[in-house]
């Protein structure tokens, strides 16, 4: 069974911000959100841009991720087989509504905190941080917590890499 819609269209929400995040930041090495970026994506993606820029920077945050975590650990831009499928399911059937992340870091900064519900209380987690044991109802509140960490330790000029463990 999958996660509901809604909670896989907060992850592939989440997934543009920090993808964007990452990029403005330097933390992976691409540029596949910004204008240059999607200006380059349009040519041979002329109606899907937003998709393909969304799927490349997936996969070079994706790579820096499992670089820093063990292979087992889920994290934003590896979830779980299901929840990878149903994404792409969702992406393909054109379901989720793909907006641009904001172009400068202060409005990337703010959107997560929508989500995340304002700033990260206590110390700031550097470098790999478990948020807990995944379920699938954690994952659901996994989302904010993500947001805050990444936003946290961007203000900071830290950086933070949140997953999940596998396990009962």
């Amino acid at each position: 069974m999958t996660e509901q819609p809604p909670v896989l269209l907060r992850m592939i929400e989440l997934r543009f911000l920090v993808g964007a995040l990452g990029e403005r930041l330097a933390w992976w090495p691409s540029r596949f959100t910004d204008d240059i970026g999607l200006r380059r994506l349009a040519t041979p993606f002329p109606r899907t841009t937003l998709r393909a820029s969304l799927e490349s920077v997936t996969i070079a945050a994706r790579r820096d991720h499992d670089a820093r975590l063990h292979p087992d650990s889920i994290h934003l831009f590896r979830l779980g087989g299901a929840q990878e499928d149903a994404i792409a399911h969702q992406l393909a059937q054109g379901a989720a509504p793909l907006q641009a992340p904001p172009r400068d870091l202060d409005g990337i900064l703010a959107a997560l905190d929508s989500i995340g519900a304002a700033g990260a209380n206590g110390a700031v987690p550097v470098g790999p941080c478990s948020l807990g044991k995944v379920q699938r109802t954690r994952l659901h509140a996994g989302v904010a917590d993500l947001a805050r960490v990444y936003a946290a330790a961007a203000r900071t000029g830290q950086r933070a890499v949140p997953y999940f463990e596998v396990g009962g």
